[in-house]
């Protein structure tokens, strides 16, 4: 019983790695270059919006991000959206684009399974 249980739940985790649609890799890197995009030319208002549903997103996939990485993967992920938040209030552009190259390469990490 107990070895149905395990396969079954692997079965689950490779469904799950397999679809990037389905554990939100391609969402967070689609998110991700259109706030690159916007950060260019520096439209903030919008920015901060993208930063916020980028931490909405976040919440939302926060159940697969903790089955696929690691507690410091997932929680340096949540502090680096906190802090492009806060860049993009403040009109920071190096240290949005510092938090954006961060949360990257967690998010690339993360789903490099």
């Amino acid at each position: 019983m107990l070895k149905r249980k395990l396969i079954l739940i692997g079965v689950l985790l490779l469904l799950l790695t397999g679809c990037s649609k389905v554990t939100g890799h391609s969402y967070f890197n689609d998110h991700i270059s259109t706030i690159e995009e916007h950060l260019e030319f520096a439209e903030w208002s919008f920015l901060v919006e993208q930063a916020n549903n980028l931490k909405t997103l976040y919440d939302n996939q926060q159940w697969k991000l903790q089955l696929l990485g690691d507690e410091g993967e997932y929680e340096g992920l949540n502090e680096s959206i906190h802090r492009l938040i806060k860049a993009t209030e403040q009109q920071d552009t190096t240290q949005a684009k510092l938090e954006l190259a961060t949360i990257k390469v967690i998010i690339n990490d993360i789903y490099s399974l």
